[in-house]
């Protein structure tokens, strides 16, 4: 009678007993596959109203629907693994750093105003009436501050804010990896970038990267590519004919 009742999203407590299925029976596309669980009773624990956005990855959903229910979204498997990859991610970022005698220092998130490429956002202050705090573009003055302090390396995975319209590359509220290093020259910065990215796509992804990568002087993609992010897969280079 209670399974009858059990409608998508219900939350159960079946108890039963495990037991190993008939080889014929077996489903190698599921991790549970070589099991089945025979019921003695089913509790509903909580019942459920139909989801608004589907919990799969099978059907296409309105993508202005799905971000009003980002609770249930974040729920598909897709979504679930961009969560557990940015994780992922970051731990070997905070991994490799720490291998690099880096230390991982947070910075203050309400500041005064410094301009930087974009406008502020502003909050009010209660303390001060007519002052407003500003929040952080980017942690640039904190970060020479600690080096004045002697933290000869610094980095944070930090949350910035601009406000700026949106783009295809900006958004008013976004993360960077954030880093300083006193006393140090280009091919240190760029060792340090490169060993971090090839860490990362090798615990992460399980993918190993030639190292050191491929360099290009800034004249030479602008004059072949037309841009300073050239997309090397694109093997149609500019000619001057002049």
């Amino acid at each position: 009678e209670k399974a009858e009742r059990v409608r998508s999203e219900f939350v159960l407590a079946v108890i039963g007993k495990v037991r190993v299925r008939p080889g014929e029976t077996r489903n190698a596309n599921i991790n549970t596959g070589d099991v089945e669980l025979v019921v003695e009773e089913i509790r509903i624990l909580n019942p459920s109203k139909v989801a608004p956005v589907q919990v799969s990855d099978y059907q296409t959903v309105d993508e202005a629907l799905r971000l009003q229910y980002r609770y249930v979204d974040l729920r598909r498997p897709s979504m679930t693994q961009n969560m557990v990859l940015r994780h992922r991610i970051a731990k070997a970022v905070r991994d490799y750093l720490d291998s690099q005698n880096f230390l991982e220092i947070e910075t203050p998130t309400l500041v005064r105003s410094t301009p930087e490429g974009a406008r502020d956002y502003l909050v009010p202050s209660r303390v001060h009436p007519g002052s407003f705090y500003a929040l952080p573009q980017s942690p640039q003055i904190f970060k020479q501050l600690l080096m004045v302090s002697g933290m000869d390396r610094y980095f944070q995975i930090a949350r910035c804010f601009r406000d700026e319209d949106l783009r295809a590359d900006r958004q008013p509220e976004f993360t960077q990896i954030d880093m300083e290093m006193s006393f140090s020259g280009q091919d240190d910065v760029l060792g340090v970038v490169e060993g971090m990215l090839e860490h990362m796509f090798r615990t992460v992804m399980g993918v190993d990267i030639e190292m050191p990568f491929p360099r290009m002087p800034y004249h030479e993609a602008i004059e072949f590519y037309g841009s300073d992010k050239p997309d090397m897969r694109y093997d149609m280079r500019f000619h001057n004919v002049e």
